[in-house]
């Protein structure tokens, strides 16, 4: 059951019974949740196959605070879809990944130092990195200030913590009301439902003041991935007609062209549109380690 607390603008999973999240995603999660549309067991070279090509907003937001130099670490690094992109761009890069099998991906296939145990556990500990990021991971720990801490102690002074969390506000539920929507976007696994507001408070309570704080939105999936749920009730077969650009095909190449320029413009504007009303599918946060 998920909860909502208007007053801190945060929506919570009410637990039936603990779990032990080192044994859950080390081996169990990916046989739960996939990124088909009917879930089904998952393994790191596939994920890494289907997500390493939209990465754009990610290094959107994180390249500009990259030199050779850099030293990064990203906390829940899945198959290194990634870290894949900047590997080579900068010093050093390291990564958490209680996964097994993508821990071992890392550093088998992509040559990555992993590391399967919790942050605080781990050989990467108060290590001083440029840049720390979690993407799409605080909604899964119990003690989300708690976890903010812990990226700070890994981050040096003047470095950069990067957060992605699920939009408590997703277009498919607050402007659209795609009730079917509901049962894909609340799960088990998820144990926060973060906002603008509730996300801002989690920062301040781990200590970071105001001007510290950065707070973006960005969308993945496009205008035809929503016209579908729209128009079908239901998700697309798999996650890249959604996930890409937009390129419409057809025996007519003059008019399918046209189409395809029409539509890439549209989306544009409606991306800014959900960005400006703040409901976008994720919630990025930018802190300051002064």
């Amino acid at each position: 059951m998920v909860r909502y607390c208007p007053a801190c603008s945060h929506g919570y999973l009410v637990q039936e019974q603990a779990v032990d999240a080192k044994e859950y995603y080390g081996e169990l999660y990916r046989q739960e949740y996939s990124h088909n549309a009917e879930a089904a067991a998952t393994n790191a070279r596939e994920i890494y196959r289907v997500y390493k090509n939209y990465q754009q907003d990610r290094l959107h937001h994180i390249l500009p605070h990259l030199t050779t130099g850099s030293r990064l670490l990203e906390v829940g690094a899945s198959a290194g879809q990634f870290l894949i992109h900047i590997k080579d761009k900068v010093g050093e890069v390291n990564a958490i990944e209680l996964d097994k099998a993508c821990c071992t991906f890392l550093g088998s296939e992509l040559g990555i130092e992993a590391d399967a145990e919790f942050l605080e556990n781990s050989r990467f500990a108060g290590q001083g990195y440029d840049v720390v990021c979690a993407f799409q991971v605080i909604e899964h720990v119990e003690q989300p200030v708690e976890f903010l801490n812990t990226l700070r102690q890994a981050t040096k002074k003047g470095g950069t913590i990067f957060i992605e969390a699920p939009n408590l506000h997703d277009p498919l539920l607050a402007v659209w009301g795609v009730s079917t929507y509901k049962r894909f976007f609340y799960h088990s696994a998820h144990l926060h439902y973060f906002t603008e507001a509730s996300l801002g408070k989690v920062a301040r309570a781990a200590g970071f003041q105001p001007d510290q704080i950065e707070i973006s939105f960005t969308q993945d999936y496009n205008l035809l991935n929503h016209l579908h749920w729209l128009m079908n009730d239901g998700p697309q077969a798999d996650c890249h007609v959604g996930l890409s650009e937009i390129n419409l095909c057809g025996p007519n190449q003059e008019i399918a062209a046209w189409l395809t320029e029409e539509m890439r413009a549209v989306n544009r504007k409606y991306i800014a549109k959900l960005i400006a009303a703040k409901c976008t599918s994720n919630i990025l946060l930018k802190l300051r380690h002064d």
